[in-house]
C-alpha cells in the first residue's frame, strides 16, 4: 500500500461514491477507502467491484448524525482510529461524498427540522472530515480535498429552484472548500457539481418539480468528476467550483 494512491469516499456503497469507487479501483495500484454507514449497510455492490492489479479495497463505517453536531464529530474521530489500527497513515485523495437531501421545497414551505438535517450532513459532516483527518492529508505529497457540491447550491444559477434547506447546507459547503483552499498553502481543494444524476437525491429533486427522472447516469458522472480530480493543481482549478465537464460553476 506505501506506494499506491490512497483515496477516502465517503458515502460510497451507492449513487456516485460507488461509481468513482468502481472507477478508481480499475487503476492499478489504487487504494480505496469507501466509507459506509454501518454493519447493516449491504455492501455487497462494493465487494463485487473487480480490482486492478495492485488495488484494494477498504471497507469503513461512518454514521453521520443530521441533529447532533458532536455525534458527527465523534463518529469522525471514531473512523481515524479505524483507519490507524488498519495501518493506513496517510491519505491522498479524500472525497466527501455523502450528502443528503431531505426535502426540496419553496421558502414558504420547508420546515426548519428539514433544513437543519441537510445542514448536519451537507455542511457539517464535510467540515468534521476535513478537520479529522487533516493529519492524514498532511502526510502525502500530493494532497486533495475534494467536495462533491452542487449546482442547487449556487446562489447566482439556482434562486428558482424548490431547493431551499439542500441549497443552504451546498452553498455552505462550497463557502467550506474555498475557505480551506486559501488556508491551505500546498493542499489543492475543488468542489465539483457532479451533474444532475440517477441518485436517490436526483430523484427527489426530479419529483419535486415534475421531471421523470434525471437525465445522467452514474458512470458518466463519475468519469467527469474523476477527470476533474485528475488534473486539478493548486495553481489551476484548486479553490474553484467546477462542474463534471469541467465548465466553472458561479458560487
Amino acid at each position: 500500500m506505501a506506494s499506491n494512491t490512497i483515496y477516502l469516499i465517503t458515502g460510497a456503497n451507492r449513487g456516485i461514491g460507488l461509481g468513482l469507487t468502481s472507477l478508481l479501483l480499475s487503476r492499478p495500484n489504487t487504494t480505496v477507502v469507501a466509507t459506509v454507514r454501518d454493519k447493516t449497510t449491504s455492501t455487497t455492490s462494493l465487494l463485487a467491484l473487480p480490482k486492478a492489479p495492485g488495488s484494494e479495497l477498504i471497507i469503513a463505517y461512518l454514521s453521520i448524525s443530521t441533529t447532533s453536531a458532536l455525534e458527527i464529530e465523534s463518529a469522525h474521530k471514531a473512523l481515524a482510529e479505524d483507519l490507524e489500527t488498519r495501518g493506513i497513515n496517510r491519505l491522498d485523495v479524500l472525497i466527501a461524498n455523502a450528502g443528503n437531501g431531505t426535502s426540496f421545497k419553496s421558502a414558504a414551505d420547508t420546515d426548519l427540522e428539514d433544513v437543519v438535517r441537510d445542514f448536519h450532513t451537507n455542511t457539517l459532516a464535510p467540515l468534521s472530515l476535513y478537520q479529522t483527518l487533516l493529519p492524514l492529508l498532511q502526510r502525502s505529497k500530493a494532497a486533495k480535498f475534494i467536495i462533491i457540491g452542487s449546482i442547487l447550491g449556487s446562489i447566482t444559477s439556482t434562486t428558482s429552484a424548490p431547493c431551499l434547506g439542500y441549497g443552504i447546507s451546498k452553498t455552505g459547503t462550497h463557502y467550506i472548500a474555498a475557505k480551506i483552499h486559501h488556508e491551505e498553502e500546498k493542499m489543492v481543494v475543488l468542489v465539483v457539481h457532479p451533474g444532475w444524476v440517477q441518485t436517490s437525491t436526483g430523484q427527489k429533486f426530479a419529483d419535486s418539480i415534475g421531471v421523470e427522472m434525471p437525465p445522467m447516469g452514474v458512470e458518466d458522472s463519475a468519469r467527469g468528476v474523476v477527470e476533474q480530480i485528475d488534473k486539478a493543481t493548486k495553481e489551476t482549478i484548486s479553490g474553484c467550483f467546477v462542474g463534471w465537464d469541467g465548465e466553472v460553476v458561479p458560487w
